[in-house]
């Protein structure tokens, strides 16, 4: 039951940075928002017991994306985005978007036939010492980082490329149109 309550409050937290990230008006406020939110994402995750995309959450997100976000923040010019941000009449019907969403959502979970979390944990654990004793030593023990990369790189090799090269063609494409331009 407190697992449920703390998963409750993260996420509460979440959405709240989430809407403060496009309700501040001051650029840097939202930034420092937006970090926010994706450090809860990471405790979010921890709370789930995924400590690897935890990780990867914190260093790609929250490290190499809010350098660039706050780069290209810090390089234009605070006054023309002062004088050009307004509040319009889709923000307000996005919010009431937004909010049937996490209610319809929630209503949903709330009333879902899954286990409870606590029971989930304790089935993990059970299922996990039981695994522990059949297998022999340390270097075999299924860790969190590990079953990620097997179920990576055996089950979803193809869409792992296909991502790194609609990277890749934007990274490209990005400095095509770049260079055109200067």
């Amino acid at each position: 039951m407190m697992m449920t309550v703390l998963l409750i409050i993260v996420g509460a937290l979440i959405a709240l940075f989430a809407i403060g990230v496009v309700s501040f008006k001051h650029p840097v406020a939202s930034a420092v928002s937006l970090l926010v939110g994706f450090l809860l994402v990471g405790v979010f995750y921890l709370l789930y017991g995924a400590e690897f995309v935890a990780a990867v959450q914190v260093m790609v997100y929250a490290g190499g994306i809010m350098v660039l976000y706050l780069m290209g923040v810090l390089f234009t010019d605070n006054e023309w985005i002062h004088v050009t941000r307004q509040t319009h009449l889709q923000a307000w019907i996005g919010l009431v978007l937004i909010l049937a969403f996490f209610a319809f959502f929630g209503h949903k979970l709330f009333h879902s036939e899954y286990p409870a979390i606590e029971n989930v944990a304790s089935q993990t654990v059970v299922q996990k010492e039981n695994k522990a004793e059949e297998k022999l030593g340390y270097l075999k023990r299924e860790t969190n980082p590990r079953s990620v990369s097997v179920k990576l790189f055996s089950d979803y090799l193809i869409p792992f490329e296909a991502a790194s090269v609609l990277l890749t063609v934007a990274v490209v494409g990005g400095i095509f149109l770049a260079k055109k331009e200067v």
